[in-house]
């Protein structure tokens, strides 16, 4: 998996980590939570897909893939401030 993403990447990661879906309307991509809806390319779809980051399943619904959220949950750990006791 390639862990370096670009700041587009990174905020698809945030909508979906965040509670968004992500549907297909014609050719278009959306995330969508409530009345809200943001656009998001399919070459960004391919990229994260691509770098690990994305699966597509059989249902054809896109998921942050397994491998990526345990790194997510590494890096958040790693960079959680450390308490300091006085």
């Amino acid at each position: 998996m390639k862990l370096k993403l670009t700041p587009t990447q990174n905020l698809c990661i945030g909508y979906l980590e965040s509670g968004f879906k992500l549907i297909q309307l014609d050719e278009q991509f959306y995330f969508i939570k409530g009345e809200r809806r943001q656009k998001v390319l399919p070459k960004t779809l391919n990229a994260l897909i691509d770098r690990g980051a994305l699966e597509h399943t059989d249902q054809g619904d896109y998921t942050l893939s397994n491998e990526f959220v345990e790194h997510r949950r590494k890096m958040r750990v790693m960079h959680e401030p450390k308490k300091i006791r006085h």
